[in-house]
């Protein structure tokens, strides 16, 4: 059936992606440092044996890491969010949402993983009035958060130019909803 990694799965979005595949029969292992997830978006999966939680850092993972070991799919949606505090706290953004992307994408290279989905930003069109917004909008970097979240989908996607490491990159735009 295939084992699934969810970075950031204690999060938002990263913890209703863990519901589906847990749902849909998958094995799934997170991996979250708990900065701004919480272990509460996952309470309801302790019982599950097919789901397992790794409280760890993203930026300290390596190729070989035993936690990517058969892993099939990596859905990437761990990171940090929000503009403001972007600039305010520019390097732990970069540190995390930049650094923390390269170890992601150098241990599912090095796992042969079958496909890593990252989760980019719409933040990377600034303000635009184009509404709604096409992919084929100009990039407009106006915040250190855009900033990180572009790189990291930069590097995704020459992953896949370099090392043929098969991904898809999705800009999400203004997610909400229950565990927001």
């Amino acid at each position: 059936m295939g084992t699934y990694l969810v970075t950031g799965g204690a999060g938002f979005i990263g913890s209703h992606m863990v519901d589906l595949l847990l749902d849909r029969g998958f094995e799934v292992r997170v991996v979250d440092n708990l900065c701004t997830g919480r272990l509460d978006n996952l309470a309801h999966h302790a019982s599950n044996p097919r789901c397992v939680v790794d409280q760890s850092d993203i930026c300290n993972l390596s190729p070989g890491t035993a936690l990517f070991k058969g892993v099939d799919y990596v859905f990437h949606f761990a990171g940090i969010g929000d503009i403001v505090p972007s600039i305010e706290r520019p390097l732990d953004y970069m540190q995390a949402n930049v650094q923390g992307t390269l170890a992601v994408l150098e241990a599912a290279r090095d796992a042969r993983v079958r496909k890593l989905v990252y989760a980019a930003s719409s933040s990377c069109y600034g303000a635009t009035n184009q509404v709604p917004t096409p992919e084929t909008a100009p990039v407009n970097l106006e915040y250190p958060y855009a900033l990180s979240k572009y790189l990291g989908e930069c590097a995704v996607l020459h992953w896949y130019k370099v090392y043929r490491l098969p991904v898809n990159s999705i800009r999400i735009f203004n997610a909400y909803g229950p565990r927001s």
